[in-house]
């Protein structure tokens, strides 16, 4: 009785994850003995302790109750009830629970009425990885001895809104992957029946989209929270989540192949490759092996994942030589005619590979180097963006060519009309500006641009009914948005002292004045400026430097105008002197909503064609 009393709720919390464990070790085991229909079962039972775990970790962190060192660690008090709520996924051991909690929906959801032991097998022993890593490497249930009167309040840089969607978003593509690559495992040693296919892809693409949304939401944070006008520095945690992108999108493409009795061999292997990159790029993100401003601390966590990428790696070469040399599958297949569909998806998926190896080799140059060299050297921004900027023009170009043409019709891509209008519309940047870069850029993207669009005029309202155009067009649209404001983003530095007015290209800038203010868990000055466009008058933006009490660091907040389709006139409050004298950054970031617009066409094109096959599926039809 006495034990009894001495128990907690979060006891019954590190119970359920232990529970948990077993439950997916004998669902493997079960899978292991082909008693599928056993497995199914206790897979069901480890997910609902995943769930019950998840419960009571979120209780503790809305009660703030501070006998948890996560909790601890990750809240205060006087945190904000939603960012409390986000602090689920803002350390090291909520996240890998919140990782388990989404890997149980998607199970779920996908193996409804599977329970074939392959597929119980794959979702088991990844689940039982994550589980043995959360209890023995970050157990979120740890509590201590004598909590403290408040916490440490969650990292400053997490509490924004688009850090809330961000997470769950890239864990929906990262944890999805699993999926696809559950049932091409189930093809490659059974046999890539019509149904098999058909179910990788639903789930690939729905994976694939969640990444794709993910990816520019925390470009979206960058570019509000960090203060540089930027939205992508090719950090390696950012690259982390690019590369299986880079794959998967190349697996989503060679589907197309398959379908006309081709590439089934690449369409299973980039299908692996992608879960495989999506568990390194939670190994880069949580490791620490790599500097990064959005890693988490070095921890020992990085040794669990290791063996599980060995492990993953050796059953990716073992399933790939049984395909050849027992099933006699291999590279050949269908030739495609030059300069039609099929030839251009064919081509793409080299360019694909190329890019993700190119970002692979350069994010985790720095821990090459330090084997060699005993020092990290890391890889500079410009290393990624020439070096990639050849192959992103090239599957830009591809992926509206593939559209232009067909099966069996080659497509013409000299387009007269359409080239003259790229060089006009490309020139001025040139000639006003003398950045041949940017100009050169956009004539190769506005090319195919401007042919696929007049493809879509054509077509008027039934565009809507073709959702692979509108992500291509996606694409397009997002490749000028990143060739205008990636070559427009310089800089300037501007002092104001009262209220003085000062000129920023066609813009006109007057400093309005300061005050200071109390938020709920930091104290905080903002100051105003006037915008002016010429005559227009644009209004006025709002800049702000916070302290956190909890932490003491210290943020700031840009104010940003918005002039869409233009751009966004862009400023950040960098400090001020006791004589009234202001210090700001201002810059002028062009294209950029097109940066925003584009990937959402993505991300909405590819869930949409995801749900109509699962709903073909749910209506029995040929899913």
């Amino acid at each position: 009785m006495d034990l009894l009393k001495t128990l907690t709720v979060y006891d019954f919390g590190e119970v359920t994850l232990r529970a948990a464990v077993l439950g997916s070790g004998l669902s493997l085991l079960f899978a292991l003995m082909k008693r599928g229909r056993w497995s199914k079962v206790f897979l069901d039972v480890a997910i609902l302790a995943v769930f019950i775990s998840s419960a009571l970790l979120l209780k503790a962190l809305l009660t703030s109750d501070m006998r948890l060192i996560y909790v601890q660690s990750y809240t205060s008090k006087s945190l904000p009830l939603f960012y409390k709520f986000t602090a689920w996924w803002g350390g090291q051991a909520g996240s890998l629970l919140f990782w388990l909690f989404v890997l149980g929906v998607y199970a779920l959801l996908s193996l409804q009425n599977d329970d074939h032991p392959i597929l119980m097998a794959v979702f088991s022993s990844t689940m039982l990885f994550f589980l043995i890593t959360t209890v023995y490497a970050a157990n979120p249930f740890e509590r201590t001895v004598d909590p403290a009167p408040d916490g440490r309040g969650l990292n400053p840089l997490l509490q924004n809104v688009w850090m809330a969607v961000h997470p769950p978003s890239l864990y929906l593509g990262y944890v999805g992957m699993t999926v696809p690559f559950a049932y091409a495992a189930l093809g490659a040693f059974t046999e890539f029946t019509e149904g098999i296919v058909k179910k990788i892809r639903v789930w690939l693409l729905v994976a694939w989209s969640f990444l794709t949304l993910g990816i520019v939401l925390g470009g979206r944070w960058a570019y509000l929270e960090l203060g540089w006008g930027g939205y992508w520095a090719w950090d390696p945690v950012e690259n982390a989540s690019l590369i299986p992108w880079l794959t998967s999108t190349a697996a989503v493409h060679t589907f197309h192949l398959l379908r006309r009795g081709s590439h089934r061999l690449w369409f299973y292997n980039l299908t692996v490759a992608s879960f495989i990159l999506s568990i390194l790029g939670t190994f880069l993100t949580r490791s620490g092996i790599v500097e990064s401003v959005h890693a988490f601390a070095f921890s020992d966590i990085g040794n669990y994942f290791i063996v599980f990428l060995v492990l993953a790696a050796l059953f990716w070469i073992t399933s790939w030589l049984y395909l050849v040399r027992y099933k006699g599958v291999g590279g050949g297949g269908v030739r495609f005619r030059p300069l039609t569909r099929g030839w251009f998806i064919d081509w793409g998926n080299y360019v694909w590979v190329v890019l993700t190896l190119i970002v692979l080799g350069g994010t985790f140059s720095p821990v090459i180097t330090e084997v060699f060299t005993g020092t990290q050297i890391a890889t500079r921004p410009d290393f990624f963006t020439y070096s990639t900027a050849p192959f992103w023009v090239l599957a830009v170009l591809f992926s509206a060519l593939s559209l232009l043409s067909g099966w069996d019709k080659r497509v013409n891509p000299f387009n007269l009309k359409w080239l003259l209008t790229s060089v006009a519309l490309s020139t001025p940047p040139l000639l006003f500006g003398g950045n041949l870069w940017a100009s050169v850029a956009l004539l190769l993207i506005l090319y195919p641009t401007l042919m696929l669009f007049e493809r879509a005029f054509r077509l008027r309202w039934k565009v809507l009914r073709d959702p692979s155009l509108i992500a291509h067009l996606g694409l397009l649209i997002t490749a000028v948005g990143i060739a205008l404001s990636w070559n427009y983003r310089t800089p300037h530095e501007i002092a104001f002292k009262g209220q003085e007015e000062k000129g920023f290209y066609a813009f006109r800038l007057k400093h309005l004045g300061w005050q200071e203010y109390r938020g709920p868990n930091y104290e905080a000055v903002y100051s105003m400026l006037s915008v002016k466009l010429w005559r227009w008058d644009l209004g006025e933006v709002r800049t702000e430097r916070r302290r956190y009490f909890a932490s003491g660091e210290i943020t700031t907040e840009a104010g940003i105008k918005p002039l869409p389709p233009i751009g966004d006139f862009y400023a950040v409050m960098q400090g001020a002197e006791d004589d009234g004298t202001f210090y700001y950054e201002v810059r002028f970031v062009p294209g950029v909503q097109l940066v925003w617009f584009g990937p959402m066409l993505v991300f909405l094109s590819g869930l949409t064609v995801a749900l109509r096959s699962l709903r073909r599926r749910l209506s029995h039809q040929d899913l």
